[in-house]
């Protein structure tokens, strides 16, 4: 949550574009304020209320008609959590003296005690923010005679929670101070210039040599009399040498919508791609397995596991629900999932020795799988991520795993970065089976559908006009609820969080099981039932439970494959949206879940819902 950029420069330069424009590539990050701060003779500050994007205008930072140049700035785009959005509540805040400005991604715990201290040393607070204290604490210490360096890092070493900071000091422009405490930082790096961001999307477009910060450092950025940096250490004062490392893959274009009028409607339509990206030299056919070299020397490992434990949150839990159900099906292995906000407050009775656990994760820095992570480590569990973001927590964290490779999301509700998880899932799902037991015949006919993928992916994608229409056709109905059996059933729930994320209508998801059970009291004419009901041993159950709906004068929308076409059941039903066959009913969630997404976009363009931005949302949920 929250989008972070610092500059600092040998030479002066009009910075306001640059910042500007890193925050609106990290509007995904959150975006209901913004505001820059460029250290020039005193410090100038911009806000605004909504996306940087649309309301930071360069013409409207200068100084007596001017542009401004400055050796460093800051930047932020802000997620709301102390506060509501506002120009008060927007970063950076600054101290009483308008000397120390700072910006800060995550949540700080103990503000409030902070803040009491402070109030009672005469300090006036402008905002409802816990950001605020950083400033003051820092101009508090500076008060009592401490150096700049002295003072951020005595105030960061105070402050408790999780964080990134970047501050500048108005007295001295060619310095800029950046903490990490469980909240992405990393430092970019050109001939001249140093970036720090909570992203690297936020200066990718400048520089592909970047260097994460490790949770406990503090780093100073300085640009005269040349390009230094150095790293402290909050916790136990070891400092490290900072190495910086090429980013690879990183593709302009993925910042842009190109032909497509939201970057949601490009992600969709980039799947295929993503999926044969993720799966592109990973498979032996010959051997009938998967080849995953973040797993290669854990093997010994995994060949002993007999439980598995996936956890996540949101997108990345049900990828993980759906893993769960294929790993059981075709492996002797026992699987369990966890919602990562609440198992780690359970305790857990699964012997260490025989249980890996799989953390799944977009950005690789979500607060509270991480925070289970850790739980699970000190408790001695093998740890492994599947995670997009290279280089991130869950990826330092483990050490070991497998990377998606989606390529930036800029959407903020998952899509292609969905079904790359679930790729890598169904990977690490046959090379598990194929040491437990699988058959190499089996292994080889898993292979060949994993090859179709990509092309019946496609072939989805062809019906985004016919879905369109479909979704105009029901736009007016507010009573919907998605429907499957077994490994159905994650995807209905996926599919729900996915109409939910974009039109702001409560939905339901089920096990068509269940409906008996108390769904079916929501049924009548005025409400929507999309049933998952593709060609596999639940079909004929599912079958019947559509005849319930209908019998209740429920309106039903059913996604089957071509090959059922000639069922009575389709000529029941109003509407049925028709995916290709495959071999294996089990890779059906590749293709269903694609005529799902583009139903919960279309649906949301009708009702008018900002796509790429859903209210309350951002991409990396980095507090808890």
């Amino acid at each position: 949550m929250c989008g972070i950029i610092g500059i600092v420069s040998k030479n002066k330069k009009n910075l306001t574009p640059v910042l500007i424009g890193a925050l609106s590539r990290l509007e995904y990050r959150g975006y209901d304020s913004a505001g820059i701060a460029i250290s020039h003779d005193k410090l100038v500050l911009h806000k605004c209320v909504g996306a940087p994007s649309e309301n930071l205008h360069e013409t409207d930072i200068r100084v007596d008609g001017k542009e401004i140049l400055s050796y460093s700035g800051i930047g932020h785009n802000r997620w709301a959590t102390h506060g509501k959005p506002s120009l008060q509540n927007a970063h950076p805040h600054v101290d009483t003296r308008n000397r120390i400005a700072v910006v800060h991604n995550g949540v700080i715990l103990n503000y409030e005690i902070l803040k009491t201290d402070l109030i009672k040393k005469g300090v006036i607070f402008k905002s409802d923010t816990d950001t605020e204290v950083v400033p003051h604490l820092i101009s508090s210490f500076l008060d009592a005679g401490m150096s700049m360096e002295d003072s951020f890092v005595k105030s960061v070493k105070m402050l408790e929670g999780a964080f990134g900071i970047v501050a500048v000091d108005n007295t001295d422009p060619t310095k800029l101070y950046v903490a990490k405490e469980g909240s992405p930082m990393v430092i970019g790096m050109t001939e001249d210039t140093y970036y720090a961001a909570s992203s690297i999307h936020g200066f990718a477009v400048y520089t592909s040599t970047f260097s994460s910060l490790r949770d406990g450092e503090i780093a100073v950025l300085s640009s005269s009399p040349i390009l230094d940096i150095r790293l402290i250490s909050i916790h136990d004062n070891t400092d490290r040498d900072i190495k910086f490392e090429e980013l690879k893959d990183y593709k302009l274009e993925e910042s842009e919508k190109g032909d497509f009028e939201t970057f949601m409607l490009k992600e969709i339509f980039e799947q295929p791609s993503t999926v044969q990206a993720t799966m592109a030299g990973r498979l032996n056919t010959d051997q009938g397995t998967a080849v995953l070299g973040g797993l290669f020397d854990y093997e010994e490992i995994l060949r002993r596991t007999e439980n598995i434990l996936i956890i996540g949150c949101g997108t990345a839990y049900n990828a993980g629900e759906v893993g769960a159900y294929l790993i059981e099906d075709i492996s002797s292995l026992s699987v369990r999932t966890e919602i990562a906000s609440e198992g780690r407050y359970k305790n857990i009775h699964t012997n260490t020795e025989d249980t890996s656990v799989f953390a799944v994760s977009q950005s690789g820095e979500t607060s509270d799988t991480i925070e289970y992570l850790k739980e699970l480590n000190r408790k001695g569990f093998n740890t492994f991520g599947i995670v997009n973001v290279v280089g991130s927590a869950i990826a330092e964290i483990t050490g070991k795993g497998v990377y998606t490779k989606a390529g930036h999301e800029i959407g903020v509700a998952s899509t292609k970065a969905f079904t790359a998880q679930l790729l890598v899932i169904y990977l690490v799902a046959l090379y598990m089976a194929r040491l437990k037991g699988m058959s190499l015949n089996m292994g080889m006919k898993f292979i060949n559908n994993f090859e179709q993928v990509p092309k019946l992916m496609s072939e989805c994608l062809e019906e985004s006009e016919s879905i369109r229409m479909l979704a105009d056709k029901y736009s007016s109905f507010n009573k919907i609820q998605f429907l499957g059996r077994g490994i159905h059933v994650p995807i209905a729930k996926e599919a729900a969080l996915k109409f939910k994320e974009l039109t702001y209508i409560e939905t339901g998801a089920y096990p068509l099981g269940e409906l008996k059970h108390g769904p079916i009291a929501i049924i009548d004419e005025e409400s929507l039932s999309i049933v998952i009901l593709p060609d596999d041993e639940f079909f004929e159950q599912g079958v019947n439970s559509i005849e319930q709906i209908k019998s209740k004068g429920g309106r039903v929308i059913l996604l089957t494959n071509t090959g059922k076409k000639d069922h009575h059941i389709c000529k029941k039903v109003e509407e049925v949206i028709y995916i290709p066959d495959i071999e294996n009913p089990l890779f059906y969630p590749f293709l269903e879940i694609i005529p799902l997404q583009l139903f919960a976009y279309h649906f949301a363009n009708k009702l008018g819902k900002n796509i790429d931005k859903p209210r309350n949302l951002a991409k990396s949920v980095t507090v808890q």
